[in-house]
């Protein structure tokens, strides 16, 4: 506002000066007329003549006046008009800089930028027409009130945006946790059924039972007496299974002294068995053909060297077929 005071008190002061010399040039030019008329000739025409110059400079005057007036009328619409392309050219630029600055909202933000634009341009053709200013500031109005409502509708996405990006790491955080759990429950799920299988799978042994015996010739008795003991007797029943093979099957007994001691059916390779990739020796192996159906079996140990008793105390009788232990069980000798 400034610029345009100062160029309207310029165009102002200048045209005022041209007026005021104009006039006063014109009336000593009319003195003088008028001077040298009553001097030479006092008659009706040269007063007429007089007032007729008289009117010819108030007439210029009334010219200049209203010249004057038009040229400050000009002079403070081009000063408006230039403020308002100021303006208007800064609130474009602002506009742009938001604009680029949230170009990811361009799809939901198009019709207002269509708007935008729209308006711009019709100020810029009531510039250039030097519409009246009362009209030209009401369309700026207009235009900075749409473009903070573009600078609201932004704010908005963001926070919505903000909230979105919020939620959606929650749920693939949620969604990690749940597939993990997936996974877990899914391992659970293989192991049960692996246990389950192997369990199908498995041979096992019911009612297993060991005791010592004395044995004089055909007579056989039980005892739980170490010197007494000559041969120890294991009796079990091997469980119904429709899921494994039939065929032949060796069984594997290991029977454990009250030191842990293993007693041993021989020292060679030809005397162990291999559970889960470990040699084991064996105290007695039997042969026998399964038919899936539950089966009786019955094997012996026999005392080697009848001059040195059985140890006193706790054994241990251990039952292995197919690579996997199948039943225990425990006797005392006093």
């Amino acid at each position: 506002m400034d610029f345009r005071k100062s160029k309207t008190t310029g165009f102002w002061l200048i045209w005022h000066k041209v007026a005021l010399f104009l006039c006063y040039f014109f009336r000593i030019f009319a003195q003088r007329i008028c001077d040298a008329m009553d001097t030479n000739n006092n008659n009706k025409k040269l007063k007429t003549l007089r007032w007729i110059i008289v009117a010819l400079i108030l007439l210029f005057a009334a010219s200049m006046v209203i010249m004057i007036f038009t040229m400050r009328q000009r002079a403070e619409t081009f000063a408006q008009n230039l403020v308002m392309k100021g303006e208007l050219t800064q609130l474009m630029h602002d506009h742009e800089v938001i604009r680029q600055e949230n170009i990811r909202f361009q799809a939901e933000l198009t019709e207002k930028d269509s708007i935008i634009l729209a308006n711009s341009a019709e100020i810029q053709r009531l510039i250039a027409q030097q519409t009246d200013y009362r009209r030209i500031r009401r369309q700026l109005e207009l235009l900075r009130n749409i473009t903070q409502d573009y600078v609201r509708r932004i704010d908005s996405l963001i926070v919505v945006n903000e909230e979105l990006a919020l939620r959606n790491q929650q749920i693939r955080q949620e969604l990690t946790v749940e597939r993990a759990r997936t996974r877990e429950l899914a391992q659970v799920r293989d192991r049960l059924d692996e246990q389950v299988a192997i369990a199908a799978a498995t041979l096992r042994a019911y009612n297993l039972r060991a005791y010592a015996l004395r044995v004089r010739g055909a007579n056989k008795t039980v005892t739980d007496r170490a010197a007494r003991a000559d041969r120890i007797n294991i009796e079990f029943t091997l469980g119904e299974n429709r899921i494994v093979a039939a065929g032949p099957r060796s069984i594997y007994v290991r029977i454990a002294r009250p030191d842990n001691v293993i007693i041993l059916a021989g020292l060679g390779d030809e005397y162990s068995f291999m559970l889960d990739e470990e040699q084991l020796q064996f105290t007695i192996r039997k042969e026998i053909i399964y038919d899936n159906i539950a089966q009786n079996i019955q094997t012996f140990w026999s005392q080697r060297d009848p001059s040195q008793p059985a140890m006193v105390g706790m054994y241990t009788v251990t039952v292995f077929m197919d690579g996997q232990e199948i039943g225990q069980t425990f006797f005392e000798l006093r």
